[in-house]
């Protein structure tokens, strides 16, 4: 099922009609693989320019999925978290290179000296928010951990508490290097929790709460929420998948300040586009967000075009494009390139493959279009 829509007086009513054609042949053979929905949304807001597009399942071989249908955005409920903190350091309410300690409720000290131990040597006092941001602190990712995945495969509806993921990265793994040390990246939910426990700290309010107040509210973004924690809105929610297993069941807490929130395709790329132009974040705090630097333990984990990672915020090149946003778990992705707005939002919700051909036939049917040229809208 494809919706185009289109309100430019100059755009070949053909150059639309086949850009929509491969976005909705590329969506068909996503869900062909497995069955479940794959929602794809695409946007060039200079040419007033939107295509929908959707095809499989609510659940596998389930009543068909539509464009509007949420979803978990996984990884992609960072920014959103990064953006809050961004925030609160314009506010003065804390500085990048402070540390976390400063920061961090008393009930969560006794697990400061346990959080990073290397050879014996404890650095969990030496992390600072900007190391927890740009996943340079060396945590180990609790939510990467087989303990983890088979303690929510066992029990779904379990509610996690932030001090249950914390202890589990302290059980379930060992730090990757010293914080901030040799521009170290090591991809870590457990940095997100903190931050998120740190919000809440110095926000006074719970996570969703702040959420809501700073950022779901003012850009109108009624479709997105955080799961577990508030009523659900809109449609039935896609289901996603690990492999054979149907993780609907999976309690939205699990992943909370570094996964846990649900949209669809118009609210994601409402904020993206609202993020890069500074509308979310004010200059110069943006700019910080979005620099990006190259950084990795294994080129291996990267999808091709990945260029780096900011403040909660990644870069990628497709077709000369260099796309802001970030990626999700459950195959999610929301990307927007700031010169021209073309923004890319859309799910695959399975865990197994990336959504890397979703992005690569969008940005190829644009740019051969004609309607944007090296990066501006032609």
């Amino acid at each position: 099922m494809n919706e185009t829509a289109t309100h430019s007086n100059d755009d070949s009513a053909a150059v639309v009609g086949e850009i929509g054609r491969v976005l909705q042949a590329a969506v068909d053979a996503e869900a062909a693989v497995e069955g479940a929905a794959c929602i794809l949304r695409v946007e060039l807001p200079s040419r007033g320019l939107v295509w929908r597009h959707v095809a499989g399942g609510l659940s596998r071989g389930g009543e068909p999925a539509l464009v509007s249908t949420p979803f978990r955005i996984a990884s992609i409920t960072k920014p959103f978290t990064a953006a809050v903190v961004v925030q609160l350091v314009g506010e003065g309410r804390l500085a990048l290179d402070d540390l976390m300690t400063q920061h961090l409720p008393a009930e969560y000290a006794d697990l400061v000296p346990r959080l990073h131990v290397l050879d014996g040597v404890s650095h969990g006092e030496r992390i600072t928010i900007r190391q927890l941001l740009t996943h340079a602190s060396g945590l180990y990712d609790y939510a990467m951990s087989p303990s983890f995945g088979a303690a929510i495969f066992a029990d779904p509806g379990h509610v996690w508490t932030p001090r249950e993921m914390l202890e589990g990265a302290i059980a379930w793994g060992a730090p990757h290097f010293p914080p901030g040390e040799g521009y170290g990246y090591a991809y870590s939910d457990t940095g997100y929790v903190l931050l998120g426990v740190i919000i809440e700290a110095l926000d006074g309010r719970p996570l969703h709460q702040a959420y809501r107040r700073r950022i779901l509210d003012p850009l109108g973004l009624d479709a997105t929420y955080l799961e577990g924690f508030e009523p659900h809105r809109g449609s039935a929610i896609a289901h996603v998948h690990e492999g054979a297993f149907d993780a609907a069941a999976i309690h939205g807490s699990a992943d909370w300040a570094g996964g846990g929130l649900v949209s669809d395709v118009d609210d994601l790329a409402a904020f993206a586009q609202a993020l890069v132009a500074g509308r979310v974040v004010q200059p110069p705090l943006i700019d910080e967000m979005l620099d990006y630097r190259f950084r990795t333990l294994d080129p291996e984990l990267h999808s091709p075009g990945y260029l780096g990672y900011g403040l909660g915020v990644d870069a990628r090149d497709s077709e000369g494009l260099v796309l802001r946003g970030h990626r999700g778990h459950w195959g999610v992705l929301m990307h927007c390139h700031p010169a021209s707005g073309l923004t890319i939002t859309g799910t695959i919700n399975q865990a197994d493959r990336r959504p890397d051909a979703l992005m690569r036939s969008a940005t190829v049917a644009i740019c051969a279009s004609g309607l944007i040229d090296n990066g501006a809208v032609s």
